[in-house]
């Protein structure tokens, strides 16, 4: 016996309630996977960001610059026309008395009597001045200043026991330079009862530009 098959199987019912079965698992299977995958990619939480390494949170500063120090000007900078000079002073010849200094003996029953002071010149007029030479750091300052002496004229027209008593302004060397000439000055000794004697003084030394 020979059996006729028709020519498209898949219109046959018998084949189609076979298949369908098996269509409609398949479907609901990519059904279920498409709504899985749409939930995933809607709801799923997000990959937390990876761990910033400890050494990038570190700032590094680099180390102050330290300031130069200028150097020193190799040249002077002071300005002779701006210093201030400072008033001649020429003090006349006088003679200043000094006030009595008062001992009291308690030996005699007598009042006190004073003791007398000898006169003391001020500012003599030197007969000879010589030696004097202007300090090297005062003349490169363009300074001026004097110094002044309290010594004795002696009979002789010498200079004793010179001290040094102001020195305007100090620190530059007005008053060593004062000190090795002033010995050097001669004067007009004092002359009492016809005879030269030793007579107390006191004499500025002044140190000039001009």
């Amino acid at each position: 016996m020979v059996t006729i098959m028709p020519s498209n199987p898949w219109r046959c019912a018998d084949f189609l309630e076979r298949v369908r079965p098996g269509i409609a698992l398949s479907a609901a299977i990519h059904a279920g996977l498409f709504v899985l995958l749409a939930y995933l990619l809607a709801f799923h939480s997000p990959m937390p960001a990876p761990p910033v390494p400890e050494d990038r949170g570190l700032v590094l500063v680099p180390p102050p610059v330290m300031p130069v120090k200028p150097h020193p000007p190799t040249h002077s900078t002071f300005h002779p026309d701006s210093t201030p000079k400072l008033p001649n002073i020429d003090m006349p010849p006088d003679v200043l008395r000094l006030p009595p200094e008062l001992t009291f003996d308690h030996s005699s029953d007598g009042p006190a009597v004073p003791t007398p002071q000898p006169a003391v010149l001020v500012n003599p007029t030197p007969i000879y001045r010589g030696g004097l030479i202007y300090p090297p750091r005062a003349a490169d300052m363009n300074r001026e200043g004097y110094v002044d002496f309290d010594f004795v004229i002696e009979p002789d027209g010498t200079v004793g026991n010179p001290v040094v008593v102001a020195e305007v302004p100090d620190g530059i060397g007005f008053a060593a330079a004062a000190k090795k000439a002033f010995p050097k000055w001669r004067f007009t000794p004092m002359m009492k009862d016809g005879h030269p004697v030793a007579a107390p003084a006191r004499i500025r030394v002044s140190f000039k530009m001009s």
